[in-house]
């Protein structure tokens, strides 16, 4: 882990006392937080994850209404189909997110979503004539529930990797590069819409937008090469392991000691017999021996 000096004022400083709450906010906290953070190996590959699915969840869902409509559905489709890219994200996010956190297995899980959610994309691009406006509604769901669930998992990746830093410290800054290059993609995604429109080689006709959506898969695609290289360690899951083998080995020593003090006392009991044997066959000779002898001729 980095050294000390490189956390320093990485994030808030809070004092309580009884009737007080004090948070102490530099000026330059989000810089020593982000340097903290990009000191972690692997912290890096988490926030490119999630940078990538808040990309194609906010441009995706800011151009749902031209694609719910390729085929003239009525507006109320926009409501159905956004509503159910947002209940799907959060459903997955859930139930995904709840297994990686018994597992441990973001990595695994990370990338398995990375590489699947890239071909839910590419169906989105094959979907955009107007005559497969059904598959372009289906795909988009579909999409929602693999890129979905990334955001919360590289949350958790990252948490991992920058401990003891703060979950809170980890998402804002992972919340800022997502919001800030998404704002910078949508522009560039629309302005792309019509590259490549019109007939090609084969005599049919390209929709708009569809330039657009390789760009997204290109970068997505990247993403995903980019985050198979991952080098970062759990050192929060270290750390709870290393808990949990002292707290056993606490538990071992006591009963180790307890063990003993029963042994001990064992040991006095048996020491203790003896004595009042002793003690026991003295006390019947000596009484013995006080009896008067009885002859032949006093029987008689």
């Amino acid at each position: 882990p980095p050294a000390e000096g490189v956390d320093a004022g990485a994030e808030p400083v809070l004092t309580i006392t009884p009737h007080h709450l004090d948070i102490d906010i530099r000026d330059d906290q989000i810089i020593l937080a982000t340097r903290a953070c990009f000191a972690r190996p692997g912290f890096i590959h988490s926030l490119v994850s999630f940078t990538v699915s808040g990309i194609v969840i906010n441009t995706l869902s800011t151009y749902m209404d031209y694609l719910v409509r390729l085929n003239g559905a009525p507006r109320e489709y926009t409501g159905i189909v956004g509503g159910s890219f947002q209940v799907v994200i959060m459903i997955s996010s859930l139930i995904i997110g709840g297994l990686c956190d018994k597992t441990r297995a973001y990595y695994s899980v990370a990338i398995a979503m990375l590489v699947i959610g890239a071909f839910g994309l590419a169906e989105c691009g094959v979907s955009l004539n107007a005559d497969r406006g059904n598959d372009m509604r289906l795909a988009l769901v579909i999409t929602a529930a693999l890129v979905g669930p990334l955001q919360p998992i590289s949350t958790e990746l990252g948490v991992e990797v920058v401990y003891p830093l703060s979950e809170n410290t980890v998402l804002v800054i992972q919340q800022l590069f997502s919001n800030l290059l998404s704002a910078l993609f949508i522009p560039i995604f629309k302005e792309l819409k019509d590259i490549g429109i019109g007939e090609d080689e084969s005599g049919s006709e390209q929709p708009e937008y569809t330039f657009s959506f390789y760009l997204l898969i290109v970068l997505h695609a990247a993403a995903t090469v980019f985050f198979a290289t991952f080098n970062g360690r759990y050192l929060r899951y270290e750390h709870e392991l290393q808990k949990k083998e002292a707290k056993e080995q606490n538990k071992i020593a006591r009963d180790i000691a307890n063990q003993d003090d029963g042994n001990a006392s064992v040991a006095s009991m048996v020491s203790f017999q003896p004595s009042l044997l002793s003690g026991a066959e003295g006390y019947v000779s000596s009484e013995f021996e006080r009896q008067p002898l009885v002859t032949q001729n006093q029987l008689v």
